[in-house]
């Protein structure tokens, strides 16, 4: 055993010897700033223990830099936002410090100190956080897989970092699996991943399952002689014998028909099998990864896979988590795409904040579809922006940035301040149940009477200027007294290619 899966296993027993319920700590990812592609391929995650200030400026000298998260981005300021615990210990609060551009949390913007769950996603300016709490083994899974990824993409994710851990340990092992995701979650990639890492000398032999005829399955896994049937001009070697000394990747075992997984379990058992229309015996050193994106048990009276074969299968099945539940890993997945696209130009802020806000129900093979059709249509632009984007991506962000006829208020009222500094730690009085809460569904940009309301028109240049220079260079102020969502503010300052900075005291060398 390496010593990181000794490391792993010394972390479960000492959680299982003292509480059912391991201590989850709170983690900062900074999945990057979508314009740049380098920021993005930087991806990290900061852990931290009551409060975190994030912001451009580093903490004072003496100061335990651990309470501090350093972004070098000039459209976070100073000191923008701070992380704290709430009044119970599993509950934290998000507070924007003043900032220049302001804060977001999962797309609309926060006044005053609200509630964080954890998978929030936060914006500061054009850069992208997201906050979970985890527990000491989904650290140590998530530093492993950053040192040594087994996917081409490392990942944020501790639900699949804890997959990749499992699958890196079996890898050299000779033990079937079978991994179990949603259609476009990855299964082959990570099958290709395992396989690489097996050592094993043979090729990885994919056979999409579903999409074999029922009647040429068998023939094709187990091969046949001359002559087996009307057909059978020669004899054909079946995939099984392709695959000697390396790997067998079954996709959509789901869509085998349950005859042949009988002669499927029939061959794990003993590894030998007989081709169609002969007696001979062969024998094949081959290695079976299965995956699925059905139930692998018996649902609404349909069995998709036999049981007896799922325990040939592995002692459970391995769970790859679908992109939704993995948002964080949406910045590095589209640098990669882009780089296999040879496109080095990054994404406007609110293109980038429409990939995060997207549920991607297809998956990681969606986003792939999404930024090499983005890139094409983009080309002699700057930067990918929203109307490079599907309807489908762009229809959550829409709902924050429409503008609308009688607008129904944009910003919060004023919250009460609350006490936010760790305990011992006072600047100001304190109520926790005064934070306020903040609400992840959409808004609806209809009228009463259901309709959907126009859109005014968007922000000249001249009034765009003047009022940077009178909010001096403050584009949150500037929203809000055009009455605007922050988020189409910035695209038209950016649209433009007015400096906000210019319009700073100082030029702009003032922290925001």
């Amino acid at each position: 055993m390496s010593h990181d899966a000794q490391s792993i296993s010394r972390t479960v027993r000492r959680q299982l010897a003292g509480t059912r319920e391991p201590a989850r700590l709170p983690f900062l990812q900074v999945i990057g700033n979508g314009g740049s592609l380098d920021s993005l391929r930087a991806a990290r995650g900061v852990a931290f223990n009551d409060s975190i200030v994030i912001g451009r400026r580093p903490p004072p000298e003496g100061e335990d830099p651990r309470g501090s998260l350093v972004l070098s981005d000039a459209t976070v300021s100073g000191a923008h936002a701070r992380i704290s615990r709430g009044g119970s210990g599993d509950e934290f609060v998000i507070q924007d410090l003043g900032s220049t551009n302001g804060t977001s949390v999962g797309g609309r913007r926060i006044e005053g100190p609200t509630r964080l769950p954890s998978g929030s996603l936060i914006f500061l300016g054009s850069h992208v956080l997201h906050f979970r709490t985890i527990t000491p083994v989904e650290m140590v899974a998530l530093r492993e897989d950053a040192a040594r990824p087994l996917a081409p993409v490392p990942t944020l994710s501790p639900a699949l970092a804890l997959t990749a851990t499992k699958l890196r340990l079996l890898a050299r092992s000779s033990a079937e699996i079978l991994i179990v995701g949603e259609t476009g979650a990855g299964k082959e990639v990570f099958a290709t991943a395992v396989h690489q890492a097996s050592g094993r000398t043979g090729k990885l032999v994919p056979v999409n399952c579903a999409a074999i005829p029922k009647e040429l399955v068998e023939s094709e896994l187990f091969g046949y002689e001359k002559g087996a049937h009307s057909t059978a001009q020669a004899r054909k070697t079946g995939l099984v014998e392709a695959a000697n000394g390396g790997t067998l990747f079954l996709d959509e075992l789901g869509d085998m028909p349950l005859e042949l997984q009988s002669k499927l379990l029939r061959f794990l058992q003993d590894k030998r099998f007989s081709p169609l229309g002969s007696t001979r015996v062969i024998e094949a050193d081959v290695r079976v990864i299965a995956a699925t994106s059905r139930s692998a048990l018996e649902k609404g009276g349909n069995v998709y896979v036999q049981e007896a074969l799922l325990g040939r299968l592995g002692a459970q099945p391995i769970s790859l988590p679908p992109l939704r539940e993995r948002i964080e890993d949406v910045g590095r997945l589209a640098a990669f795409f882009l780089d296999q696209a040879g496109d080095p130009r990054g994404f406007e802020p609110e293109a980038f904040q429409a990939l995060l806000l997207h549920g991607w129900p297809l998956n990681v093979r969606e986003l792939s579809k999404v930024i090499g059709e983005a890139s094409v249509l983009s080309r002699g632009a700057p930067a990918i922006g929203l109307e490079h984007l599907p309807d489908a991506v762009t229809v959550n962000l829409q709902i924050e940035t429409d503008e609308l006829e009688e607008p129904a208020p944009k910003y919060p009222d004023e919250a009460t301040h609350v006490d936010l500094a760790p305990a011992g730690h006072h600047d100001g009085a304190a109520d926790d149940s005064r934070v306020r809460e903040f609400s992840t569904g959409p808004d609806t940009s209809q009228t009463r009477d259901g309709e959907r309301r126009k859109r005014r028109p968007a922000p000249t240049p001249e009034e765009l200027t003047t009022l940077l220079a009178a909010c001096e260079g403050s584009v949150a102020e500037v929203a809000r007294r055009l009455d605007r969502q922050y988020a189409v503010v910035w695209r038209c300052i950016q649209r433009y290619g007015i400096d906000a900075n210019a319009y700073r005291p100082g030029g702009g060398d003032r922290d925001g």
